[in-house]
């Protein structure tokens, strides 16, 4: 697969300035990552006014797999997660030691046991009773936006979260935290992920030695937490550069914030609203996806314009009358279509994408250990979250009924607004993952996420 060549606007992005701050916004199928790619072979290029090492980085490791597939010949530039980045560099200046990083199992184990101990010196109360999940992204929020003390929390504005909390709720989280860092560090981790920005900075701010990067680009920078912008922000020298590409309304980390609260010196914002991605009939599901009530409460949101493909088929749009019947369906037409075709199963979950390629050959499951990226026909399967930033020619959507989208414990642990909020954003990764075609299934009623069946959006089939 060769690397896209820039049209347009896109090469004066390639070519801004090599230093300083710059934003990039772009919706789906706008060719972020092919100028991001671009972006950082022409500043690690010698023959580039104050050209340098570059890192391209971006969040999961399923794209940045499929970034070196693309680059794999650019001298000067690595490319890497931030989560590869920050510990990397935490590790050489011998601040972290080996398996120092608490996993999402140990998290929760954690934040559960500081729940229990700070419920214990409250009266009795029902907010102590929410689900775990909502503690675990509470707390993430709270290091993702580098809030170091109880007043600052208590004063800052809580993005993202549909229902405010009061600030009594807002010191039993901080005590919550209190206890869980307290436990964590007696388990034998003084770090989770989300705390490493916050580490980074602090060793940045004593590292007096030379930056290893001069530049930094960032692919699909919505995904990364302010604290993590700023400390990139950090990791460059006063002549370098950060070059941000990002798309809001695909944001599905939960932070939700505008670059400038990451404090930013950013002259000009570059707008991309073009999709070269999408046919004309999948980029109109998109569009109307965004234009849904769930998507409103983004910063920094840009609505994605008419595509610039040919027509082709609308998506379709299959219903089931059981769950059984569903997946076994999805896979045969799945294994039919990776005859001539690259094609993507997206779900909600690993579990899921699995179960709708039971029995079909030669799957390839996107994940974080993906070591190479293939460019033939077949089938790829995996969570909206990994193929973030990817593209198929057939996508497959299972799974899209009411009773399971949104997902009930993301329900149970944020609320209905909020939940759904967050599973658009997903459905959202997964429809403009498609090139030609998309194919969407449900049993029962369609989720309320996606734009009715009677919409004339889709062809629609029983």
């Amino acid at each position: 697969m060769s690397l896209p060549i820039p049209q347009g606007h896109q090469r004066d992005v390639v070519y801004l300035t090599a230093q300083g701050h710059q934003v990039v916004l772009g919706t789906a199928g706008t060719g972020k990552t092919v100028m991001a790619i671009h972006r950082a072979a022409h500043l690690a290029d010698a023959r580039t006014r104050n050209a340098g090492p570059t890192l391209l980085l971006t969040y999961n490791n399923s794209l940045v797999t499929y970034l070196r597939h693309l680059a794999s010949k650019l001298p000067g530039v690595t490319i890497e997660t931030y989560g590869t980045f920050a510990r990397g560099y935490l590790a050489a200046q011998g601040r972290m030691g080996y398996n120092q990083i608490a996993g999402p199992d140990q998290r929760r184990v954690f934040v559960e046991q500081a729940v229990k101990e700070a419920a214990a010196s409250y009266k009795p109360s029902s907010f102590f009773d929410r689900a775990t999940d909502f503690f675990l992204d509470e707390l993430e929020w709270i290091d993702g936006n580098g809030l170091a003390t109880v007043e600052a929390y208590l004063a800052v504005d809580r993005v993202g979260r549909m229902a405010a909390l009061q600030p009594g709720q807002r010191r039993a989280v901080w005590d919550i935290r209190k206890n869980y860092l307290i436990a964590r560090t007696s388990g034998g981790y003084p770090y989770d992920w989300a705390s490493l920005p916050t580490a980074v900075r602090a060793s940045l701010a004593a590292d007096a030695t030379g930056r290893r990067y001069k530049h930094i680009v960032v692919d699909e920078a919505q995904d990364l937490s302010p604290e993590s912008i700023r400390s990139l922000a950090e990791a460059i020298p006063p002549e370098g550069s950060l070059t941000l590409f990002a798309d809001y309304a695909q944001q599905i980390y939960g932070q939700r914030v505008s670059w400038r609260s990451c404090g930013l010196k950013v002259a000009k914002t570059e707008v991309f609203l073009d999709n070269y991605r999408n046919s004309p009939e999948i980029a109109r599901l998109a569009i109307a996806m965004a234009q849904m009530p769930h998507f409103r409460d983004s910063a920094d949101l840009v609505e994605p314009r008419a595509p610039q493909r040919a027509a082709g088929a609308k998506p379709t749009l299959v219903g089931f009358p059981s769950i059984e019947a569903e997946a076994a369906a999805v896979a045969t037409s799945v294994a039919s279509f990776a005859k001539v075709a690259r094609v993507g199963v997206l779900a909600r979950t690993r579990a899921e994408a699995r179960l709708a390629v039971h029995g079909v050959a030669g799957v390839r499951m996107l994940h974080d250990k993906m070591q190479r990226w293939e460019i033939e026909a077949g089938v790829y399967a995996g969570t909206y979250h990994s193929a973030k930033g990817l593209e198929f020619d057939v996508v497959f959507l299972p799974f899209c009924g009411a009773t399971r989208c949104p997902d009930g414990d993301t329900v149970a642990a944020f609320g209905y607004d909020e939940a759904a909020s967050r599973e658009s954003r997903l459905l959202y990764v997964g429809v403009t993952r498609a090139r030609d075609e998309l194919v969407i299934t449900h049993t029962g009623e369609l989720t309320p996420l996606l734009p009715t069946s009677e919409s004339g959006l889709y062809q629609v089939t029983t």
